[in-house]
C-alpha cells in the first residue's frame, strides 16, 4: 500500500502516517478519511473551542442572526399575487422607506397613540427636520358621530417622541395640527442634513397601484399592496380622501401604525398619506398634501374657507344614476349637495339639498378633491391679512336648481380658519 507522502514537523502528516501503518499491521481496519479526522486524536484546538462556544451559547438560548433570521411580521409581498410588480415595487418601497419613521405620544405620562411619519423639509439654520404625520397623533376623542358633526379633541402639549430609524429616539415639537385635513407638522433636531421623499405633482388615478408603509412599533416596515379607489365620502370622511382597495379582499391596510404613513407609487413617489386607515382605508392624495405644506411654509397657517355644505361628485354615482341626472338635466358634471349646514350662509343663499354646483369662481368643478384644492388656492394671496383667524373671503358659485330647474351665480361670503369645517343637519345637536 503506497504510503502519503508526510512531514515530520507537521503533526497531522505523522498522526496519518501512523494510523495507515496500524492498518498495515492488522491492528486496525483501514481508516477512511471520516475516521481519521473525526477520531479524537485528531481533533484540533479550534474544533475543541468552537464545541465549548457553541455548547455555551446552547446553554443561553439561541441567538439571532438578523442576516439569518426569519423576517417577522411576515408581508405578502414575495407572493404570485405581487409577482407583476415584485422588482418594481420592492425598489421603489426600499427607497420611500429611507424617510418613514415611527412618531408616538404620551399625555400626562400615559400612552396615547403610536403611528408613522415622514420627513418633508430641513432648516439647516436651526438643524432641525420637518415630518409631517397625522393629528390623530394627538386626539384624545374622536367624533361621536361622523367628522361633519365635530366634536373632536386634541392634546396640542402631548409629549411627541420621533422614532429614528438608526434605533435612536428624538423629542418631537409639535408646531402645528390641521383638524380639517388631519395633519401635523413636527419639528426634530438632528445633527446632519435630511433628504425628503419626490411628491408625484399628480393625484393617482382610479385602480392605479399604490404601496401603503407603515413602521410598527419595532420600527419594521409595514408594506400593503393596494390600487386606489376614487368613492363619494359618507359622514365619517371628509371630501379630500382617496381609497385603499385590497386586490384579494385582505384588510391588510386596517393598523393604527400605517396612520401617518407613506402611500406610493411604483417609481416610490410619494401619492399620499395613510388617513385613519384602521377604520375606513384611506389616504390624503399629494396634491392636498403639497397645498398644505406650501400653506405653511407661507403662513403658518392652513386656511381652507367654510362653505357650509356637503358633497357628492356626479363622475362617481352609479352609472345608470349619472345617466338618469344627465336625461332630466343635461347636467353630466358636477357636485351633487347633499347637506346645507343650518343657518349658514348657503343656506340664507337659497341653495338647498339636491341642487347641483357646477362651477366655483368660474370654474367647472368635477370632484371634492378639485374642490378641496381650489378653496386653499382661494386663501393664497400676496396679503398675509387675507388669511388670518375668522377672515371671510366672496366666492361665486354656480348653482343649478334641480326643483325650478333654473341656474344662477350666487355670491356666497365663507369663513375662513384652519378649523374642521362643521355641518350642522335639521334636528342635530352641536358640539364645541
Amino acid at each position: 500500500m503506497a504510503a502519503y507522502p508526510t512531514r515530520r514537523d507537521d503533526p497531522l502528516s505523522e498522526k496519518r502516517r501512523k494510523a495507515i501503518a496500524w492498518s498495515e499491521e492488522g491492528e486496525v481496519s483501514s481508516p477512511d478519511l471520516f475516521t481519521w479526522v473525526h477520531h479524537p486524536d485528531f481533533l484540533r484546538n479550534d474544533c475543541l473551542e468552537q464545541a465549548r462556544r457553541d455548547q455555551e451559547s446552547s446553554a443561553s438560548g439561541p441567538v439571532k442572526i438578523p442576516t439569518l433570521d426569519r423576517f417577522e411580521p411576515p408581508t405578502r409581498f414575495h407572493t404570485a399575487e405581487l409577482f407583476p410588480v415584485r422588482e418594481s415595487g420592492s425598489q421603489a418601497v426600499l427607497s420611500a422607506a429611507k424617510f418613514l419613521l415611527g412618531v408616538s405620544s404620551s399625555l400626562d405620562g400615559e400612552s396615547l397613540r403610536r403611528c408613522s411619519g415622514f420627513w418633508v423639509g430641513w432648516d439647516e439654520e436651526t438643524k432641525t427636520g420637518l415630518v409631517l404625520t397625522s393629528a390623530w397623533l394627538i386626539r384624545t376623542k374622536d367624533a361621536p358621530s361622523g367628522v361633519w358633526s365635530g366634536g373632536q379633541e386634541y392634546a396640542p402639549h402631548a409629549h411627541v417622541t420621533v422614532h429614528l430609524l438608526n434605533g435612536t429616539s428624538a423629542k418631537g415639537d409639535l408646531v402645528y395640527y390641521q383638524p380639517h385635513y388631519d395633519i401635523a407638522f413636527l419639528n426634530v433636531e438632528v445633527g446632519q442634513p435630511i433628504k425628503s421623499p419626490s411628491f408625484c405633482k399628480k393625484d393617482v388615478k382610479f385602480a392605479q397601484e399604490v404601496f401603503q408603509l407603515g413602521r410598527d412599533n419595532s420600527l419594521n416596515l409595514r408594506i400593503t399592496y393596494a390600487r386606489a379607489e376614487y368613492l363619494n365620502a359618507n359622514m365619517f370622511e371628509r371630501h379630500h380622501n382617496v381609497y385603499f382597495s385590497s386586490l384579494d379582499g385582505h384588510d391588510d391596510y386596517n393598523n393604527e401604525y400605517d396612520n401617518g404613513g407613506l402611500v406610493i407609487d411604483l417609481n416610490g413617489e410619494v401619492v399620499g398619506m395613510v388617513n385613519n386607515p384602521e377604520r375606513f382605508g384611506s389616504f390624503i392624495p399629494s396634491s392636498i398634501l403639497l397645498n398644505c405644506l406650501d400653506s405653511w411654509k407661507k403662513y403658518r397657517y392652513i386656511a381652507r374657507p367654510h362653505l357650509g355644505m356637503r358633497f357628492e361628485a356626479i363622475k362617481l354615482l352609479e352609472p345608470a344614476h349619472a345617466d338618469m341626472l344627465w336625461r332630466m338635466y343635461d347636467i353630466d358634471d358636477g357636485l351633487v349637495v347633499t347637506e346645507v349646514s343650518k343657518g349658514s350662509n348657503a343656506e340664507k343663499c337659497g341653495i338647498q339639498k339636491g341642487d347641483l354646483i357646477e362651477c366655483i369662481k368660474g370654474e367647472c368643478i368635477s370632484t371634492t378633491i378639485q374642490l378641496e384644492n381650489l378653496l386653499m388656492s382661494i386663501c393664497k394671496g400676496p396679503s398675509d391679512s387675507q388669511n388670518c383667524h375668522n377672515a371671510e373671503v366672496h366666492i361665486s358659485v354656480g348653482v343649478f336648481h334641480t326643483l325650478k330647474k333654473y341656474r344662477r351665480i350666487v355670491e356666497l361670503t365663507a369663513n375662513v380658519s384652519d378649523l374642521g369645517e362643521v355641518i350642522i343637519g335639521r334636528g342635530s345637536k352641536t358640539f364645541s
